[in-house]
């Protein structure tokens, strides 16, 4: 599990640093929370696969956290891909993509999903191409989850900016401890298949006997999943306290200094020094800053410095930046 900085600028790119998104990559998937300008060119900066199963979350519908989408699902089609995509984010994502199909000629050849978070009425607005104006199906939004499997869930909440935005947490479920290799050998299961699966914890049939990994010591026992938490552009807000809890990770915009801090509250962003707050409170373990003003392409430091002043564990995000989970 690695987290991948694509873009850390806020509002235009500089030299050093790209519009807002960042990459999940998680076993076989890879997720990303925002698409900022000239995202295909980090795809292959970053070394990531254009023909994979992947989510994306938008936050909201700034130009800087969105322009970059269309031309991605672009490459794509360009690409001949064939692995699914499904894009969250606020009402009218569909209206924008099926814009750019109608005027630009968008083609989505490859299985693509849109779910619009309808905030007010607690549901899932859910399309199934860029075909038809028509949305699929409508799906009641429950305890603000609005994607699960047996691996991990997404979770979202409305936060505080001068657009609707969203916040979006990663939460793995609770997976088994350490794989004994040795132990697998020792009761003379071949490698094979079936190892990934004792590796996950599932029962196998082996020579007519079912094999249970806990029991037979193959795995440990569970341990709690890890999270990654996400914030979108807010000034401070219980919601997003509420959603982050206890994050393995924070990705908090960190748009302007505490010196500036009339300026983030005119204008609905937050201070380094509001991020770790932020971190702090929701007991967070480590805190990723982003999302920087182009006025500080040559003091960056500053902001981090800020902030580690009352969250130690601080990183300022830097393009192509990789963080491992492990």
């Amino acid at each position: 599990m690695e987290l991948i900085i694509l873009g850390s600028s806020a509002a235009i790119p500089v030299r050093e640093r790209n519009l807002p998104s960042t990459a999940l990559k998680y076993k076989n998937e890879l997720l990303l929370f925002d698409c900022g300008e000239d995202l295909q060119r980090k795809f292959v900066e970053a070394g990531l696969k254009f023909n994979k199963s992947l989510k994306i979350l938008i936050s909201h519908f700034h130009g800087d956290h969105i322009i970059g989408l269309p031309g991605l699902l672009f490459r794509f089609g360009l690409n001949h891909r064939t692995a699914p995509i499904t894009i969250f984010g606020p009402r009218n994502l569909f209206l924008y993509l099926f814009i750019h199909k109608k005027i630009l000629g968008l083609k989505a050849n490859y299985p693509i999903s849109i779910v619009e978070i309808d905030n007010e009425n607690k549901k899932l607005i859910i399309f199934e191409s860029l075909d038809s104006e028509i949305p699929s199906k409508e799906v009641d939004l429950k305890n603000d989850i609005i994607y699960e499997n047996d691996k991990y869930t997404l979770k979202y909440t409305e936060v505080h900016h001068s657009v609707l935005t969203f916040a979006y947490s990663f939460v793995e479920k609770p997976r088994y401890g350490k794989f004994k290799p040795e132990r697998v050998i020792e009761l003379g299961i071949p490698q094979s298949k079936l190892w990934k699966k004792l590796q996950e914890g599932e029962n196998i049939e082996y020579e007519g006997k079912t094999i249970n990994p806990v029991k037979e010591g193959i795995v440990g026992p569970k341990r709690p999943g890890r999270k990654v938490t996400y914030s979108g552009d807010t000034v401070p807000c219980e919601n997003l306290i509420e959603l982050g809890k206890n994050s393995d990770i924070l990705i908090h915009e960190a748009t302007f200094s505490k010196d500036l801090s009339d300026v983030a509250q005119e204008k609905l962003h937050s201070t380094s020094v509001d991020a770790a707050t932020d971190a702090k409170k929701m007991g967070a373990k480590q805190l990723i800053l982003t999302h920087i003003s182009s006025r500080y392409q040559e003091d960056a430091n500053k902001l981090l410095e800020d902030a580690k002043e009352v969250f130690p564990n601080s990183i300022l995000a830097i393009d192509l930046m990789r963080i491992s989970l492990d």
